[in-house]
């Protein structure tokens, strides 16, 4: 049986709410792994499969984790937050099987987009945090879940590496497959399930509007490379996702059971909270795709980049990432509780802004990479522990699931178009593709101007908070019913 952390029993002892945190931040986890494990191995997999678009094995996680959010948010709320964690978990464990033995590109994109199913886990745990540790230890141990970030950030680089190097490429997704099916029975017999729960009917037409929308509208800007701009297929594909989406939001506007709370969206405090973090995980996702790519090309006539890294060489450059990113996630956690959220994403803004301009410079030494890198830490704590106490305290309690899930959704979304939209500036550049390895050769302008847009992102990311009211006073732990505009949201959304 699951532990009980329910203060109306007598005082909760530490021990009990250490394990479930625990077991929460270790599953959690995974939705980081399936992103840093990963990243080393571009270079490798864009070989093996012989292709330029590279840059969809990263973003096709996103966009199936954010096409699919707001319906993890209504599961949640309908059927329990541990519940639709552990149904995610399967189907990634199934989506891991298939890239781990694919045999093509189409196939391992398959299995990836399976996969992307648990990136919705880390919104669903935010809010299963909220519902279930007593009040007062909520903001310091989200910002704790964070830590699971930051402790992948750490090993996942060298993990790649090693199974990377020893095992080939695609040894990476057997490693996550194993990993859940042993972590699931034990997060099951630990962490207790939420007891809140809002019944509403499932909008499967915003679904099917919503994601393929999105997804048309990056298929065409990839493929527009290969097609042109000006073609009959690139502006078909445009033309069909704006339609799709245009109808998803009219389609919001009057169906009674929306898939996404439009009043949820542009409300004064929630509404600007996404729309920041978004712009700021664009920087974080761009220097993702563009990074190893820098770093694990070898130098050669032509560039001026290249430091000719090995997988394992990458992990250990960039170790103080993952290192600063274990601390940063708590710390961010209690600033947030003492000053406000809204500064510690500032923060997170500016930190990122100083790396993607440092990183414009293609620098290849070790120390550059790794202070950096100890930056990056910082920049990538500061920002989830911000954004999770800036949605729970813009959010009464009985709209936490399907509002983290709009949050995260967007997050995603910013991910998916960061990764596809860098790939696609890359792939204007190209030097040149080795004939014996398959290897892309891009030219320095590919790497600059793919920073160049983060860098112009980032700066309406960091405006937008700049402006916004929302974090200015210390973290509560989620919003005291009744205060602010938000709160009027309660009512007509249970109502409907």
């Amino acid at each position: 049986m699951a532990l009980n952390l329910n203060p109306a029993h007598g005082p909760v002892p530490k021990s009990r709410i250490f394990a479930v945190l625990a077991m929460i931040i270790l599953l959690s986890e995974i939705a980081s792994f399936e992103f840093m494990l990963v990243i080393p191995d571009l270079p490798h997999l864009a070989a093996q499969f012989r292709t330029l678009n590279i840059a969809w094995v990263f973003g096709i996680v996103s966009l199936v984790g954010a096409t699919i959010q707001p319906l993890v948010g209504k599961a949640s709320d309908k059927w329990g937050k541990r519940n639709t964690i552990v149904a995610l978990a399967v189907i990634f464990v199934i989506g891991s099987i298939i890239a781990a033995t694919a045999g093509s590109f189409g196939m391992l994109l398959l299995g990836r987009a399976l996969q992307g199913s648990l990136v919705g886990a880390v919104s669903v745990s935010y809010s299963l945090v909220r519902d279930i540790i007593p009040r007062e230890t909520v903001p310091i141990a989200l910002g704790a879940v964070v830590t699971g970030i930051g402790m992948s950030a750490l090993a996942g680089p060298f993990l790649a590496g090693w199974l990377i190097d020893a095992f080939g490429s695609q040894s990476i997704f057997w490693f996550m497959a194993i990993y859940v099916v042993v972590l699931l029975p034990i997060y099951v017999a630990v962490v207790p399930e939420s007891d809140v729960r809002v019944d509403k009917p499932i909008d499967y037409l915003g679904i099917v509007l919503l994601g393929p929308g999105i997804g048309l509208l990056l298929l065409g800007a990839t493929q527009s490379t290969d097609w042109g701009w000006t073609s009959a297929g690139t502006l078909g594909l445009f033309a069909v996702g704006a339609i799709m989406l245009v109808g998803f939001v009219v389609w919001q506007r009057i169906t009674p059971n929306p898939l996404m709370d439009l009043k949820i969206l542009f409300g004064r405090k929630f509404g600007p909270t996404v729309l920041a973090v978004a712009c700021v995980s664009y920087m974080m996702n761009a220097d993702a795709i563009i990074r190893p790519t820098m770093l694990e090309m070898p130098h050669m006539p032509g560039i001026t980049y290249g430091a000719g890294l090995s997988a394992l060489d990458f992990a250990i450059w960039t170790f103080p990432m993952g290192v600063l990113g274990m601390f940063a996630g708590p710390l961010g956690g209690y600033l947030s509780k003492k000053i406000g959220a809204r500064y510690v994403l500032i923060a997170s803004a500016a930190l990122f802004l100083i790396i993607m301009f440092s990183m414009s410079t293609l620098p290849v030494t070790q120390w550059q990479i790794g202070g950096i890198s100890f930056l990056a830490g910082f920049a990538i704590g500061f920002l989830h522990s911000s954004n999770s106490n800036l949605v729970q305290d813009a959010l009464p309690k009985q709209l936490g699931g399907i509002g983290n899930s709009i949050g995260g959704m967007l997050a995603l979304l910013a991910s998916g178009i960061a990764s596809t939209l860098t790939g696609v500036v890359m792939a204007q550049q190209v030097l040149m593709v080795v004939p014996k390895t398959h290897s892309v050769i891009y030219k320095d302008e590919a790497l600059v101007q793919g920073y160049y847009v983060a860098i112009a992102v980032g700066v309406i990311g960091l405006i937008i908070a700049l402006v916004m009211k929302h974090g200015r006073k210390p973290a509560q732990g989620g919003l005291v019913e009744g205060e602010g505009d938000d709160a009027a949201l309660t009512e007509p959304a249970m109502s409907r």
